[in-house]
């Protein structure tokens, strides 16, 4: 009786703790239903969102070879599938983040559980799929009520992430969201911006750091607490040896590496190409802006109609540039001015009054200049009140207010600023602050340099320094294949290669000379060395162009003329055949822009684009035909479907006769041509040939090659084109200021300012054995004809005497 009694006490006891939970449980249970049911029915992502969730893309600016060249964003994010990302990554993050994720369904109930009562110091209770919900489709709420709430929404869209993704796909969509900080937005943008690797490169080690940041990128970032890092990186590495994902001797060597960090800032204003990539840039945005007239609709318009945004729409731009070739490129022009010319130019500048403007600049134009660079400046813009100095918003944020009983500037919060107040200034106190030294950074050419300088000797600082751009282009194809349009983005944001127009000297000759040939003239026809002089309007002297070297007398041959830049000889020929008619053929050529009718054109006063003489000179070695310079080839979408298809503007503009005679006389600007009344052969380029002396570094080329140089009034542009049968490449150098120049010709002559910049790069060209170039002639077409392009008549055979002609200003 007393065994069954007992059992009976039990059983009671029992049922009255069953009773006792039902109890506790059943509210508890019906409260978590009703939140389930509430969290439910509210602000819950659809099935389109799940399957598309919004991410902001960057756009990605692709080599010609298919590698990243840089990129459009606002976060610096480019998405890769699971395939293309280290197993290491997945390994650790499941390890660290998440032991069981290939187990359950979105939710860990006993990871909850576990987390419940021991209030998450055992581990939280997030899954990676809840992690991945929250980055998705969540900002955190810090009210606790408001949270609670979020963690069951995140529980239901857990649920249904994992029915419309598999583990991969959720883990890479992890990754591809994950911000670690310093424009590391993704695990492709994280590998390169810290390791400068490819995602699916990173080591065991690299992967353990960047998992180990998730739990926390600002506490855990390597570049300001690298030991806590290293602590928080051997945390991951130890869960992956207990997960049985490395050994314990694995273990033990890879806790003893260090980081090995290779960060690799992420900044618009570095990287390769960044003025091409500007210059892009606004390209870009007008070509998806643009609407058919008819329709009113936009021409390459998303699925939605809406026009791609490429800061968020994750697009691909596929241009020509050569990566290899845009490397030499900014190599070239950074030998020359920032080893070279630049100290040259100081030298010369070093003893003048009004150092670095000219000695034949007034002190009325210097201030004059001094003005307007002031008054174009951020400073003179915050001074003014146009400009916020905290947030650089503009005017339009901008009031003016009593302020302590002042009346100041303030960025108006009420308008979107950031409420910054400063002070309002008359024109005294403004023209003191400009004479006032004040700590900056500036360029120079070993770095920028931390100094104490008023703001006025920057502008004079910055304003001797002597810029370049340079081109190169495939003339077969129009496709440009190496973009510098300045020496430094960051300092000097002004693209020479497309958007300075700049007087282009004598390399605007061969227009003149085309179109005298053309109309039959024969490159050997010899042509008295005297000056040509245009009747004036009235009141004006006659225009009577000199050479450079004020040398006349004897008879020199068209392609003599031409090789030597002879400003007598242009001048005739621009007499018999006119002025409209070379702006004919320059238009055909593909110029555009504004030239007048007037006899000094021949001489090239014009002001035109680097860009637009690159490509009419890529029209004679082309059999005649311009193409118009081709930057980007293709742009699609995220999905990989296409956008955009660029289709090449092409003109017939000249023969294939005409064409290849022209090649024949610019390449005695480099080889040289025969003077008949001399015996002497030379060029104004000949030094692309030198091999001794200093020339040694950028000459000595031996490939066939055509060109010409250019120099203008007062040695302000230095020009030089090259042409190869299959590439063409500009070069213009000068001071941003005209007035800043070199004093003698000998120094500011294009074959001095941009020809080694040609030489650099065409040397590195062609000492890459993988890049593709010729190095033959070019091809003669079959209906040339009988013509003498030599020009030696009776003194063929004999051995020339060579020499370099000099080349001066276009005119007097």
């Amino acid at each position: 009786m007393g065994k069954k009694a007992a059992d009976r006490s039990r059983d009671d006891r029992s049922r009255s703790w069953k009773w006792w939970w039902a109890l506790v449980l059943a509210p508890v249970l019906g409260l978590l239903a009703m939140l389930l049911f509430a969290a439910a029915s509210k602000d819950l992502p659809g099935t389109s969102e799940l399957q598309n969730p919004r991410s902001d893309l960057a756009t990605a600016v692709l080599f010609s070879d298919g590698s990243l060249m840089g990129q459009y964003y606002r976060e610096n994010r480019i998405p890769v599938d699971y395939a293309h990302i280290s197993p290491w990554v997945s390994k650790a993050l499941v390890a660290t983040e998440d032991e069981r994720f290939r187990e359950h369904s979105g939710i860990d109930l006993r990871g909850t559980l576990r987390a419940a009562i021991y209030l998450g110091k055992r581990g939280g209770a997030s899954t990676i799929t809840q992690q991945l919900a929250k980055m998705l489709f969540h900002d955190a709420r810090r009210d606790i009520v408001g949270r609670v709430f979020q963690k069951f929404q995140e529980w239901i869209i857990s649920a249904r992430l994992e029915r419309e993704y598999t583990k991969d796909e959720i883990i890479a969509m992890y990754l591809n969201r994950f911000d670690w900080i310093n424009q590391a937005v993704g695990i492709n943008s994280a590998a390169r911006v810290y390791f400068n690797t490819a995602p699916d490169s990173l080591r065991v080690e690299q992967a353990a750091m960047l998992v180990g940041m998730c739990k926390n990128p600002a506490l855990f970032n390597p570049l300001r607490r690298p030991d806590t890092t290293l602590t928080r990186r051997m945390v991951v590495l130890d869960q992956m040896r207990r997960n049985g994902f490395i050994t314990m001797q694995a273990y033990d060597s890879l806790k003893a590496l260090p980081l090995g960090l290779q960060f690799q800032r992420i900044d618009h204003t570095e990287g390769p190409a960044p003025y091409l990539r500007e210059t892009l840039r606004g390209d870009l945005q007008k070509l998806l802006a643009e609407k058919d007239p008819n329709t009113g609709k936009y021409r390459y318009a998303k699925p939605d109609g809406s026009p791609y945004d490429i800061y968020t729409d994750g697009l691909k731009i596929y241009t020509t540039i050569d990566r290899r070739m845009q490397h030499d490129a900014e190599f070239a022009v950074r030998e020359h001015l920032g080893t070279e010319l630049q100290k040259e130019f100081w030298n010369d500048i070093k003893n003048k009054k009004n150092k670095p403007f000219d000695w034949r600049v007034s002190q009325d134009e210097v201030e004059g200049i001094m003005s307007s660079a002031r008054k174009r400046s951020d400073r003179y813009r915050t001074l003014v009140g146009k400009l916020c100095p905290n947030c650089h918003r503009p005017a339009a944020y901008i009031i003016k207010a009593k302020h302590d009983g002042k009346e100041e500037f303030h960025c108006d919060p009420a308008k979107g600023g950031c409420d910054t107040w400063w002070p309002m200034l008359d024109d005294a106190g403004i023209a003191k602050q400009f004479e006032t030294p004040v700590k900056m950074q500036v360029f120079s050419w070993h770095g920028d340099v931390d100094t104490l300088l008023s703001p006025n000797d920057s502008i004079r600082y910055y304003k001797s320094f002597l810029q370049s751009g340079l081109l190169s282009m495939d003339p077969h194809t129009g496709f440009v294949k190496a973009w510098v349009g300045g020496i430094d983005y960051k300092h000097f944001q002004y693209d020479h290669v497309a958007s300075a127009r700049r007087q282009v000297g004598s390399t605007f000759k061969p227009f003149v000379y085309a179109t005298a040939i053309r109309e039959g003239l024969q490159p050997c026809l010899e042509l008295p060395n005297q000056k040509t002089c245009f009747d004036m309007p009235p009141g004006q002297p006659d225009w009577c162009p000199q050479n450079s070297d004020n040398k006349y007398g004897g008879m020199v041959t068209v392609k003599y003329a031409l090789a030597n830049s002879m400003n007598t000889i242009t001048a005739w020929l621009m007499k018999q055949y006119g002025p409209r008619s070379v702006i004919a053929l320059a238009r055909h050529m593909g110029v555009e822009s504004p030239m007048e009718p007037v006899p000094s054109l021949c001489l090239g006063v014009a002001d035109l684009t680097l860009m637009e003489m690159t490509g009419a000179f890529s029209t004679f070695a082309n059999d005649g035909v311009y193409i118009k310079p081709v930057v980007y080839t293709r742009i699609e979408d995220k999905n990989g479907n296409t956008v955009f298809d660029m289709v090449p503007q092409t003109e017939e503009a000249l023969d294939p006769r005409t064409s290849y005679i022209m090649l024949q006389m610019l390449k005695g600007v480099v080889d040289g041509a025969y003077n008949p009344s001399t015996g002497r052969t030379s060029g104004t380029g000949m030094r692309l040939r030198m091999g001794w002396g200093n020339r040694a570094k950028y000459g000595n080329i031996k490939y066939p090659t055509a060109g010409k140089t250019g120099t203008t009034q007062n040695n302000s542009d230095g020009w030089f084109i090259g042409i190869t049968p299959d590439l063409v490449t500009g070069v213009w150098t000068g001071a941003d200021d005209r007035s800043v120049r070199f004093a003698s010709t000998a120094l500011g002559q294009g074959a001095n300012m941009a020809l080694p910049i040609y030489g650099y790069y065409m040397n590195g060209i062609y000492a890459d054995s993988t890049i593709t170039i010729s190095r033959g002639d070019f091809a003669k077409p079959a209906d040339i004809g009988d013509v003498d392009l030599d020009c030696m008549g009776k003194h063929k055979g004999e051995a020339p005497l060579f020499e370099e002609s000099k080349e001066g200003p276009t005119w007097e």
